[in-house]
Parts: structure tokens; sequence; C-alpha cells
């Protein structure tokens, strides 16, 4: 059955949220405090769109391609705060400072930077979630193969499953690469001995070495 042109975002994207028409928002505008520059200051209210700029659907993948890598930036840096915050100043500081010269924090700046992060990364998701899911975005005409469709309905996909809980994601990425890494140093030193992975090749390599003598 042939897909309607008028339902291509439709079909591959949908919101995750409403929105109320006339829905005033009060934000804090913190665009003074430097310590705080991930909520910067609050944006227009409207966008002024011209009625002859054409939208075409397949300047959609790289806005997908770009939520789903800062979708997974987002988890990682989540994750990252998270073990940050668990780790007693004491324990790695004696002067509450990290680093060495010319590159000092300390480690009270070093958590309000990561939460700047997050905070940052949250917000230029949202926006781009909500710009791929705006009605403007439902062409005219197809300007899309069937497989940029299924490419961009797979990427979106993924970006709404790490949006859904990206540093619970970030943790299973990190023990699916953990598993891997273990994976490879046993089959290496089953094939070449107890020599250092690192001495021998690259991962991407010694995957492929394996992967045809299996």
């Amino acid at each position: 059955m042939p897909v309607d042109p008028k339902v291509i975002t439709a079909r591959y994207l949908q919101q995750s949220r409403t929105k109320t028409a006339g829905e005033v928002r009060f934000v804090k505008d913190r665009s003074s405090d430097k310590s705080e520059w991930g909520w910067g200051g609050p944006g227009p209210s409207e966008r002024t769109i011209s009625e002859s700029f054409v939208f075409n659907a397949k300047h959609i993948k790289p806005l997908a391609l770009t939520m789903r890598s800062a979708l997974m930036a987002l988890g990682h840096v989540a994750s990252a705060y998270t073990r940050f915050t668990k780790i007693k100043s004491k324990n790695i500081s004696p002067d509450g400072n990290l680093g060495g010269k010319g590159y000092i924090q300390k480690i009270s700046d070093m958590r309000r930077q990561l939460v700047n992060c997050v905070e940052a990364l949250s917000a230029l998701t949202d926006t781009i979630y909500d710009e791929i899911n705006a009605p403007h975005w439902n062409p005219s005409e197809d300007t899309m193969t069937p497989r940029d469709r299924d490419e961009v309905r797979e990427i979106v996909e993924q970006a709404e499953a790490i949006k859904d809980d990206p540093e619970g994601w970030a943790e299973e990425s990190e023990e699916e690469e953990e598993e891997a890494q273990e994976e490879i140093e046993e089959a290496v030193e089953e094939e070449f001995g107890s020599l250092p992975v690192a001495k021998l090749a690259s991962r991407r390599v010694l995957l492929r070495y394996l992967e045809g003598n299996r």
C-alpha cells in the first residue's frame, strides 16, 4: 500500500507530549549567572516562518542523527555525574581540587559543570525533538526514498528509546562494551598467548581477524 506523502513524518515520528494553546511558561532567566551556563535565557515565544520556505523531508535525517547522538551524550554525561557525585572528596583530594598545572578545578565546580552539560544537552534534544515533530515537516510531496524513510524511522525509534532513560541506556551500553572487550581479550589470549591487546592491533582489526578465523 503506497504511503501518503502528507503523513511521511507522522508515521515514524510520534509526539511524546502535548502542548496547550496559549500556555504561559514562567522561566527563570539565568543568562547572567555564568556558573549556570547550561540554562541560558528563555527563548522566543514564537517563530517567524516564511510561507515560501519549503521544508524538504530529506533534511529530517541529519536532524534525527543529531538528536540521537546528543541523547547518547546526555546519557553518558548523566551517568558520569551520578558516579562523580558518589565519590567523597576526602578520598581523592587533600585540597578539594583535581588536575594539574593549567587544568586545576575545584571538585564542587566540576559537579556544577556536569549539571550544566546535562541541562544543555537536555534542552538541545528537546528542541530538536519538537522541531522534527512540527507540522511544517509534513511535506507536500514525497521527497524521501523508501530506504531513507526506513532509516529515519529507525534512527528516531532508537533516539526515543534512549530519551526514555538516557542514563540507563548509557550504563547498559558501557556494560556491553566491557563484556565485549573481555571477550576479545579472552579470544586474543587463546589465539596469541598472554600478549597485551594494545601491542597487537586495534579492537576493530582484532574483531575482523577473529571473526574471519572462527
